[in-house]
């Protein structure tokens, strides 16, 4: 099953399923001058694999390496799955949170992938071969005593932490935040009040309000700004040694505590006598930003003031136009890296809904009030042409081509508390929690887990909505039970008020864990049957289901019945 982006054209077209397997280095872009590409090391998976991420899962023999643009970064993780170009739901790894690691110049160090510890290379080719991609860097992190405990490629953090959309990944890259810092904000217009420690931004027009929680970030904290500008810094130092290959630098962009959600990979030290962590994917990090509360206004605002208070039209100057809707669907499209892009039609967006900053859950991007108003909307500006299902992420030229100028964009998506109706599910996973041989906890809500997966385009009425009619999508709630070192989900979502349900209990053979995105997949199978579990069998893996009716009189009595069944499933 796919994910809802488009195809990605260098990957191949042959029916197989491959394996992103690590970042590669920057190089130039001799047919768009203004996007470099990023190297990616991919692997054919083998048929009959099912640990995407174990080393015998891929053919290492026919292992390659593609180029893509460094607009499209945003898009790509190690452990990333694509078939026919398109990439998958499912993806290699297993989820982790490191809790309470530290972060500092001292527990953060640069090292190369194939740098030598304990005198085998940092990845060890038994645990997961890279190719190409040796010569990349990486991020050791201490942990639990060991100072190359978490390996993380700085490609990844600077997808993670920086290159946010595809605007700020260009920028990145281009080095802008020290030498083109006018090109992304009005610097006059920026600041920030101590007392209210609050970030001001004034945007230019090209980059979108998602963005301004990465560039605030940049502005206002001397760790992530050093991280931002030393991205380009370093692959100069580089590219003055005539190396046609460049792999970049990075570093956090904060100094203290995090609990850090990753996708990763472990693997024994050199002396067998302890596991290492290869990150393939950064998902949620709790790092502190350096302000509480943001205003954002940017170029061209239309802004209004209050009404009776704004000055007529006719006084006005145009705002940027906006552009006419084509109903096309971006993510039928095709992304390239070869042909750039066209300012003469209608550009395209992807939006990414991620919550991956904890620091930031309760934080709203606020727009400033204005006292007057000098431009007025400009409204729809009818494109010279529809645009085509050939998009690019470039920066675009006036040469009459039929690219899709596209961008893409990672937006801040606030986690929502529970549902009310949720409570009594919550109440008997604590009651489980305090029960001797057991643990449940509730799983942190994630993109792949929070609510019901649509199966229709967004704006059909569909069984995935709670409210079709304001697109209120359903939320889940997962709990995972631990008892004998076997992991049993419990899966629940919200009904509308004259509907009627079962809890579903799911474990796989053996009492391995579920990832978030094998709980997505059967979400998914869940929401093309309206809910019914029972007609989603069989499952796939080999996965066992155990369905309740909700009729218990009370939290114990709610709780002995998962007990009861608990023990069905282990026996």
């Amino acid at each position: 099953m796919r994910k809802a982006i488009p195809k990605i054209k260098e990957f191949p077209d042959d029916g197989r399923i491959w394996r992103v397997d690590w970042f590669g280095g920057v190089e130039r872009n001799p047919q768009i001058p203004s996007e470099p590409k990023i190297q990616l090391i991919i692997s054919p998976v083998v048929d009959g694999a099912i640990d995407y991420a174990a080393s015998n899962s891929v053919n290492h023999e026919e292992r390659s390496s593609i180029s893509i643009g460094i607009g499209q970064l945003p898009l790509i993780t190690i452990g990333s799955l694509w078939q026919n170009r398109h990439c998958l739901i499912e993806s290699a790894g297993k989820t982790k949170v490191f809790e309470n690691l530290v972060i500092s110049p001292k527990t953060a160090l640069l090292v190369k992938s194939d740098a030598l510890v304990g005198g085998q290379p940092l990845v060890r080719k038994k645990y997961h071969q890279i190719g190409a991609g040796l010569a990349a860097n990486c991020l050791a992190i201490e942990w639990q005593g060991d100072p190359y405990g978490i390996i993380i490629p700085t490609a990844e953090v600077i997808r993670f932490y920086y290159a946010t959309s595809t605007d700020l990944a260009k920028a990145i890259f281009a080095g802008d935040f020290r030498h083109e810092l006018g090109s992304i904000v009005n610097p006059t217009q920026c600041g920030y009040i101590k007392q209210e420690n609050r970030c001001i931004l004034k945007l230019r027009k090209e980059f979108a309000d998602a963005d301004a929680w990465t560039i605030g970030r940049i502005l206002n904290s001397h760790e992530a700004f050093n991280g931002a500008v030393l991205v380009h810094d370093s692959m100069i130092k580089q590219a003055v040694q005539s190396k046609s290959r460049l792999y970049p630098e990075a570093a956090f962009p904060f100094v203290g505590e995090t609990n850090l959600r990753v996708r990763m990979k472990a693997m024994r030290s050199p002396d067998e006598k302890r596991w290492r962590f290869i990150v393939f994917a950064l998902e949620h990090c709790t790092g502190p930003f350096p302000f509480s509360a943001i205003t954002c206004d940017r170029d061209n605002s239309n802004l209004r003031p209050e009404e009776g208070h704004d000055q007529p039209d006719e006084l006005k100057a145009p705002a940027y136009p906006r552009k006419q809707q084509s109903g096309k669907d971006v993510t039928d499209g095709e992304l390239q890296s070869n042909e750039d892009a066209s300012k003469e039609i209608q550009s395209a967006v992807i939006d990414l809904p991620e919550g991956r900053f904890g620091a930031l859950a309760n934080m709203e991007l606020e727009k400033p009030e204005k006292n007057i108003c000098h431009y007025f909307n400009a409204g729809s500006a009818r494109p010279l042409e529809l645009p085509s299902d050939v998009l690019g992420t470039s920066d675009g030229n006036y040469s009459g081509g039929i690219v899709t100028q596209t961008s893409i964009e990672v937006k801040h998506e606030r986690q929502e508390a529970l549902p009310a109706s949720f409570a009594n599910f919550e109440a008997m996973v604590r009651h489980l929690d305090g029960l001797p041989g057991y643990q449940a906890k509730i799983r942190p809500r994630s993109d792949a887990t929070m609510h019901i997966p649509l199966t229709k385009p967004h704006r059909a009425w569909q069984w995935s909505y709670l409210d079709s009619g304001t697109r209120q999508r359903r939320a889940v709630v997962i709990a995972d039970i631990t008892h004998d070192c076997c992991v049993y989900s419990l899966v629940e979502f919200q009904w509308r008020e004259e509907e009627s349900f079962k809890l579903a209990m799911v474990s796989l053979s053996g009492g391995a864990r579920l990832s978030d995105e094998q709980l997505h997949l059967l979400l998914r199978m869940l929401a093309k049957k309206e809910g019914r579990w029972g007609s989603t069998k069989p499952l796939p893996w080999n996965a066992k289901l155990i369905t309740f009716k909700h009729t218990w009189p009370s939290v114990d009595a709610y709780a002995q019945a998962i007990l009861a069944r608990v023990s069905t499933f282990s026996n």
